[in-house]
């Protein structure tokens, strides 16, 4: 990486020395603010970042608008993925109880759910003790960003043995008028061994504001414990959105984790699972659908650890127009993890000679008693399909759009919460309804 003098890190350096009530202590901030200073951002060199174009970002400096008026509608529509959960929004980064479901509604359920700017004593410890015993092999500056300029997100934590009935539903919505918007939300959620909760991120991004979104989520499952965690991104097409999730998952534990991108500018989305027990499982699905100039990019990283650990991965990538989708996977089986079984699919499909999918689903096996395997496909709609629905009477558009559906579906159906599911589905049938197919 090299240092690089920009409108963006230069606009990071100054809110450093501002007055602001930032979420954490120095014991977090202060590494984090130290990389900062040192204003380091990948670079294309950097390999782990060498698909990933930085410049729009780069050349932004966030402003501040203060008459910004958000739309009701709007905001219920966002709600309609999970009218029955719980729910918390954001607006522009600051916790809304206008908008959001009480917290006295989760008294005695063994569940709590605070924004960080609330959180003081033992809580606030609790969340930073689970930041700071988090890993990330790709310690990038933008996880540094969120840990030292953050002012508020939200710390999720689920009690021994609670089976966790509602949904959390977490909205985060930004929008701005004439300057570019920024948020960095900081996401913690511990679940006690032998719990389960289902935690669904939403971000999205009103009307055609420039919006900056840098979160970071930090995740651990005691013995047992049990999370599905979901992530939809339907931000405008003048939105960078670059997240950091660690997740340490303990004995027996079971992450189950799907991300669909639909929307921005630019996604880079950076997801780490580690084993800290033996019999531990993640489950890592997603769908990213890009048309025009987006670049939706999903990095994954699985550490084997432990023995008799499992991991399956599955992602889709939709392409169109001039978009590129990036899909850069890599498993790691340790020394003595034996009898660990790690399973990694990655398929594309480009319904333009002018998309572009690179990926690079990657294994490194240290144990001899494994079971792994992985594979890649980047191609175009079968065209013995598309003849046969055409001899049935369907036109082309409407032939490709069923097989395209079809394509996305088989990650979609796995979402097993039907609002979700359906919300997830009508978004991607939408998208696609948009997309100009070209002609013969």
């Amino acid at each position: 990486m090299a240092h690089l003098s920009n409108n963006f890190s230069e606009w990071v350096n100054l809110q450093i020395d501002n007055e602001s009530s930032f979420a954490f202590s120095e014991a977090v901030r202060s590494p984090s603010l130290s990389k900062l200073a040192g204003g380091v951002f990948p670079t294309r060199k950097d390999e782990e970042w060498k698909y990933t174009p930085l410049g729009d970002l780069l050349d932004s400096s966030p402003g501040r608008d203060t008459a910004v008026v958000f739309d009701h509608e709007y905001i219920e529509s966002l709600k309609q993925a999970m009218p029955l959960a719980h729910t918390i929004v954001f607006l522009n980064g600051e916790y809304s109880e206008e908008y959001s479901d009480s917290p006295t509604a989760l008294e005695d359920s063994g569940l709590s759910i605070s924004p960080l700017s609330q959180l003081e004593g033992s809580a606030l410890k609790l969340a930073e003790d689970t930041i700071l015993n988090s890993t990330l092999t790709d310690d990038n500056i933008f996880q540094h960003i969120a840990l030292g300029l953050s002012q508020n997100g939200l710390f999720i934590e689920v009690n021994k043995n609670i089976e966790c009935q509602t949904p959390i539903h977490v909205i985060y919505i930004s929008t701005a008028h004439g300057v570019t918007a920024f948020t960095s939300p900081v996401n913690v959620i511990r679940v006690s061994s032998n719990s389960h909760l289902k935690v669904v991120e939403q971000y999205a991004s009103l009307g055609e504001a420039a919006v900056i979104t840098v979160p970071a989520s930090y995740i651990q499952l005691d013995d047992g414990a049990g999370l599905n965690y979901y992530k939809i991104g339907v931000e405008n097409a003048s939105t960078n959105h670059i997240c950091n999730t660690s997740v340490r998952v303990a004995g027996s534990g079971r992450f189950e984790s799907h991300q669909y991108l639909l929307g921005s500018n630019l996604t880079r989305s950076n997801l780490e699972v580690s084993f800290t027990g033996p019999g531990a499982e993640a489950i890592l699905r997603g769908v990213y659908l890009g048309d025009e100039n987006q670049h939706l990019d999903v990095r994954t990283y699985l550490d084997h650890a432990y023995p008799h650990c499992s991991s399956d991965q599955h992602f889709r990538g939709i392409l169109n127009g001039h978009s590129r989708g990036v899909f850069n996977g890599l498993v790691l089986v340790r020394e003595h993890a034996q009898k660990t079984d790690a399973q990694q699919s990655n398929k594309n499909l480009l319904l333009s000679r002018d998309a572009r999918v690179d990926t690079k689903p990657q294994l490194e096996i240290f144990a001899d008693d494994v079971k792994c395997a992985h594979g890649a496909t980047v191609g175009e709609l079968d065209s013995d399909a598309l003849f046969y629905l055409q001899s049935r009477g369907i036109d082309k558009k409407d032939a490709t759009l069923m097989l395209t559906r079809a394509f996305a579906a088989e990650v979609t159906q796995e979402i097993d919460i039907d609002s979700l599911q359906t919300y997830v589905q009508d978004k991607v049938s939408a998208s696609l309804d948009e997309i100009v197919i070209p002609s013969d």
